[in-house]
């Protein structure tokens, strides 16, 4: 095959591939995901959703007591904890946050602009030899 067509086979190939797993992504993204972290021996607790945003904070009365740094490293703890186990509950997070659905949709229009342009270059070459043999 052609260097420059098994060059956009691949990219072509590497494309749908990713908006495959952008797709099974926004498929998880509709499932009723949910994190959940606690600390301060289960007096803290903490739960966010698919959005990585908290959705519950329950502190048990006692931890009142705490010092305000402590109670504040406790509340971190089972917030960054809760977000582990939210990202643990995505499958192939890591392999599809790498994409960036802008810059794969730039770098196919510029696949596209290309093949439009050869195409042309194409059946402009195909028009000048036509034309050529109709002259003899």
């Amino acid at each position: 095959m052609h260097q420059e067509g098994q060059f956009f086979g691949d990219l072509l190939a590497d494309s749908g591939r990713l908006l495959s797993e952008l797709e099974n992504l926004q498929d998880l993204a509709e499932q009723p995901l949910r994190g959940s972290g606690q600390a301060a021996d289960g007096q803290v607790s903490a739960v966010v959703g698919p959005d990585g945003r908290l959705c519950e904070l329950n502190l048990n009365p006692r931890v009142m007591r705490m010092a305000s740094e402590d109670l504040a490293g406790e509340i971190l703890t089972a917030v960054n904890a809760a977000l582990d186990d939210l990202r643990a509950g995505l499958p192939g997070l890591d392999a599809v946050t790498a994409v960036d659905p802008a810059a794969l949709a730039k770098s196919l229009d510029g696949v596209h602009d290309d093949v439009v342009r050869r195409l042309e270059e194409f059946a402009s070459g195909i028009e000048l030899t036509v034309r050529r043999l109709e002259e003899r």
